[in-house]
């Protein structure tokens, strides 16, 4: 960002890296995209190293080609090419910390910086996007008690109990319809206690479950929803907690494991803008202008605000995101740099 020509760059305090492009009285607008991505994983599994920006038949290859360094690449780019053209207002391109282990970053970002409107570059084919269902995480106590294997009679099997928990769950009455197509609940994870007693009756279950939630399905809803499965007091719900740290140590946050739904107005002025913006752009390099929402959680509900929409575009599929199979074909990144590039000339007009 130095290098292009930004007026101010810098680290905040949780970790993000900001750049600012100042010209006068006028809009802010916040290009934004997470540094962080998960693990390589396997790097056996990967058809071409995970770390070497490999370019194979026009396409990127490697962990966070589409999941999404390359649109913060792109974002980059794009607003020094929107200063070339010439605008009135503030243009901020920052790269988020810690987006796939609950969001510090942008939950900072969120409360610390002012803007007007945000666009966020998570995968999405080049296309619009203008929310997601939340994500609610939920543990589930389950009790039983100790015995020896032989002699099972003599305790209670905690799988057993947890057993039919996951049966009524798997037949729980949900939220149906709207954009976002109604919520959803999965087990993610069944742990017994004690865990290296392959000939010990479990004393103990903890069932994760996974809830996808819509707006109106809040987490107080969710919990009452699956306390409802079981007529057996003695389980236990809880949301897990999360403690979370910037690198040095200066911000700090703990909070439940909980990532809110999203929806953008869709009459919005700032949607429209984009919606007409992003049906040109993509026309233009012969794409189909579609738009939609994410199937997955993004930063989007930390940084968004009443008066303040989260556009999401971005360059990749998001079915390989998190994937050994990660990539991002170059035409996208074209496509992307600029898209983000009109997007931000458009706020700044405005």
């Amino acid at each position: 960002m130095r290098g292009l020509g930004f007026d101010e760059v810098y680290r905040d305090e949780a970790g993000n890296a900001v750049g600012k492009i100042n010209r006068g009285s006028g809009p802010t607008v916040l290009l934004t995209g997470h540094l962080d991505t998960v693990p390589v994983g396997e790097e056996d599994k990967w058809p071409h190293p995970p770390l070497a920006g490999v370019v194979v038949d026009g396409e990127l290859w490697g962990r966070g080609a589409c999941d999404m360094k390359s649109a913060l690449a792109c974002m980059v780019h794009a607003a020094s090419d929107a200063a070339a053209v010439g605008f009135s207002g503030t243009l901020i391109v920052a790269g988020v910390v810690q987006e796939e282990v609950g969001g510090l970053g942008s939950r900072h970002l969120g409360e610390t910086l002012a803007c007007d409107v945000v666009v966020l570059g998570e995968p999405s084919k080049v296309q619009l996007k203008l929310g997601h269902r939340g994500r609610v995480e939920v543990e589930v106590e389950v009790p039983g008690a100790i015995a020896h294997a032989a002699k099972s009679e003599l305790g209670e099997n905690a799988l057993y109990n947890a057993a039919r928990f996951l049966a009524a769950l798997e037949n729980i009455e949900l939220p149906t319809g709207g954009p976002l197509e109604g919520s959803s609940a999965t087990a993610t994870r069944l742990v017994n206690y004690p865990l290296d007693g392959a000939n010990v009756v479990p004393g103990a279950a903890v069932i994760t479950v996974d809830y996808r939630n819509v707006p109106g399905d809040e987490p107080a809803d969710v919990m009452a929803r699956l306390k409802a499965l079981t007529s057996d007091e003695r389980i236990r719900f809880s949301f897990p907690r999360e403690q979370a740290v910037s690198e040095d140590g200066a911000v700090s946050a703990t909070y439940d494991r909980v990532a809110p739904a999203y929806l953008a107005p869709r009459d919005h002025p700032a949607v429209e803008t984009a919606r007409s913006v992003l049906r040109r752009v993509v026309g233009e390099h012969g794409r189909r202008f579609e738009e939609g929402y994410w199937w997955f959680c993004t930063d989007a509900p930390h940084l968004a605000r009443p008066d303040r929409p989260v556009i999401g575009f971005g360059p990749g599929a998001e079915e390989l995101a998190h994937t050994t199979r990660e990539c991002v074909p170059l035409a996208d990144l074209e496509i992307a740099r600029h898209a983000y590039r009109e997007l931000a000339l458009a706020y700044l007009a405005s």
